[in-house]
């Protein structure tokens, strides 16, 4: 199935694809690793590492919509860009129905990604907090001996 248009290289650090940008690059990982990150008001959340084999950027394809999260490169990385034309050919070799159930799918699954970072955010904040208890805790009971 994979049809390879190009492949591309990266190094450690560089930006393979930007949160809200347009783009309809489809990538597989053929060596080294991918970060997939969010942002979030304090900064970014990671929701992936991807390795070997892994493929990234399928949403903004099938969908057309801003790209939903970062990709950047861990230590050296080779991609290969997959033939846009050849992923049009197959999806428009589908029936309509199925077509529809694949942009549905990315639909609740852009929506499921925001709604765990929101979570992962949310523990994020509940475990520095819980964490700042537990040393007033420690503290009161120290001044109270």
């Amino acid at each position: 199935m994979r049809r390879i248009a190009i492949k591309e290289t990266y190094k450690d650090g560089q930006v393979i694809i930007k949160e809200g940008g347009y783009g309809e690059g489809t990538y597989v990982i053929l060596e080294g690793k991918v970060e997939i990150t969010r942002k979030v008001d304090s900064g970014k959340v990671r929701v992936a590492v991807l390795g070997k084999g892994d493929y990234f950027g399928e949403m903004s394809f099938l969908d057309r919509q801003p790209r939903s999260a970062s990709a950047v490169a861990i230590g050296d990385v080779q991609l290969g860009l997959i033939d846009k034309d050849f992923l049009e050919e197959e999806i428009n070799k589908t029936s309509e129905d199925f077509r529809i159930i694949l942009f549905t799918l990315a639909e609740r699954l852009r929506k499921t990604s925001s709604l765990m970072v929101h979570l992962m955010t949310e523990n994020y904040k509940l475990r520095l907090e819980n964490e700042k208890l537990k040393t007033e805790c420690k503290r009161f009971e120290l001044d109270n001996k």
